[in-house]
């Protein structure tokens, strides 16, 4: 009898789906879909305007925020709603960058050049290892960096 998926790989899957512009799954959901050993509490989604509409307007009575501008100091976005899927926080970023002292380090990724995973029988778009090492570094996280690094140099 196999494991029954974690609640942010179940969230995933019920995900509303788009039809229109681009987006992604970034952060640690991004990087446990591609096999790193991580433990998401959460899904950061990165989103153009069309998809970003699409996946708010889908999700409903589940979005608890919806903020445009929003800055956190280290990143900010043209827009970033919070809903809950599943009893997990899901977080859609529009053109996000990742800043220093209010400066723009990176940013936002290339939505056109993703990779993907199946998820439930559906295809769902996933930042590449390339972009996410490239985030984290931006973002400070060297560890978290390195793991990625590694693991693209025995893949």
């Amino acid at each position: 009898m196999s494991e029954p998926d974690p609640p942010w790989r179940v969230a995933l899957g019920r995900l509303p789906i788009v039809h229109s512009g681009h987006w992604a799954v970034g952060g640690s959901a991004a990087l446990g879909l591609h096999g790193l050993p991580v433990d998401p509490r959460d899904i950061d989604l990165l989103a153009d305007s069309p998809a970003a509409r699409e996946l708010i307007a889908g999700l409903g009575h589940s979005i608890t925020e919806n903020a445009a501008p929003w800055d956190r100091g280290d990143v900010r976005a043209a827009r970033r709603a919070l809903a809950v899927v599943e009893g997990v926080e899901v977080e859609i970023l529009v053109e996000v960058e990742v800043t220093a002292q209010g400066r723009r380090v990176l940013g936002p990724p290339d939505l056109d050049d993703v990779g993907g995973v199946v998820v439930d029988g559906r295809w769902i778009p996933v930042l590449p290892l390339t972009a996410l090492c490239e985030v984290l570094r931006a973002m400070g996280d060297e560890p978290r960096a390195q793991m990625v690094h590694r693991y693209l140099q025995d893949h």
